[in-house]
């Protein structure tokens, strides 16, 4: 492990896999808005294939979570405070799966929530969005970033989407009826027009492109095969940059423009907890029928991984606007 000081070079890294990252991420999503130009090339069973892989592929993302803390803090931690971070995630995780067994509605409603919330701050802090931002600006901004994957695929394609929400919770239906359905684009693209509005102001186009292309994926692609290339190819994506970016062995590489060796080095560290999640996942399909078994499988394990992995998410994201706070003062 880097010491602290070695860590604090990471920003300069960030922006060649932020770079890339997000170059893949706006033309995986434009050639999913492109391909639903065609939409006889678009059969249900191709979308529940996608769906199944896109989750697959961005099943590792929050893999590494274990090392965030460290990597964040740029020392090694005690044994003890290790086990008990890892403790403590397993527990959540527990937890949320219990929940979702016991009192499914709450449960998936608060995955839902939760899912806004998390996709918003996630684009919000890899592209910096709230720099400049009052505290109520940035709050819309995560709303509008969060809310296209979630909330369009229910408004615009509530019959393609019922029977996702459905696998989750029976109640989660009520999302498709046409008064949530019209409150939610109102919200969505409302949220998406202010904060449009508001980078347009400090000259920040990337930050409205973006937008518009989540936005335009959303609306024109159904909704299975959108949030399969958004949550592998975008969501995920991102937040390995920025993991490539916080891991001190990286700096040097990062910074002379080389990815390769960062991303082997993540796929070493985030294969055992992978693994390890896809045989909970094959155990939880044993017994259910083809791809649709394995996606509503696949639902209940990241509801639970889900809680733990927002939570040490929004720690490190807290630390660096309090870092940025520090720097700015």
């Amino acid at each position: 492990m880097a010491t602290a000081a070695a860590h604090t070079t990471a920003p300069s890294a960030m922006p060649v896999a932020a770079r890339r990252a997000r170059t893949m991420s706006i033309g995986i999503l434009g050639l999913v808005a492109a391909l639903a130009l065609a939409p006889e090339a678009l059969t249900p069973a191709l979308a529940w294939t996608v769906l199944a892989i896109g989750l697959l592929i961005g099943l590792p993302h929050g893999a590494v979570d274990h090392l965030v803390p460290e990597w964040t803090l740029g020392r090694d931690l005690p044994r003890s405070t290790f086990a008990a971070i890892l403790g403590a995630y397993v527990a959540l995780a527990a937890a949320a799966f219990g929940l979702l067994i016991v009192q499914p509605m709450l449960a998936a409603s608060a995955f839902v929530i939760v899912s806004i919330l998390h996709f918003g701050a996630g684009d919000v802090e890899f592209l910096d969005a709230s720099r400049d931002l009052r505290p109520w600006q940035r709050s819309i901004a995560v709303l509008a970033f969060g809310l296209p994957p979630v909330a369009l695929p229910i408004a615009v394609y509530a019959e393609q989407a019922r029977p996702v929400l459905v696998g989750l919770a029976p109640e989660l239906a009520v999302l498709t009826v046409p008064a949530a359905r019209t409150t939610a684009l109102l919200v969505t693209f409302g949220s998406v027009a202010v904060t449009m509005w508001a980078v347009g102001v400090q000259g920040r186009a990337r930050i409205a492109v973006d937008l518009a292309v989540l936005c335009v994926a959303f609306v024109l692609a159904p909704p299975l095969l959108a949030f399969a290339a958004y949550f592998g190819g975008w969501h995920a994506a991102r937040h390995i940059a920025r993991l490539l970016a916080l891991d001190p062995r990286n700096v040097d590489e990062l910074a002379a423009g080389r990815v390769g060796r960062p991303l082997l080095r993540f796929a070493r560290s985030a294969l055992l907890p992978t693994v390890i999640s896809v045989i909970v996942l094959l155990g939880l399909w044993w017994g259910a029928g083809g791809v649709e078994g394995l996606v509503a499988a696949h639902l209940g394990l990241l509801v639970a991984l889900t809680m733990p992995h927002v939570a040490i998410v929004s720690w490190l994201d807290g630390r660096r606007r309090e870092a940025r706070g520090k720097v700015i003062a």
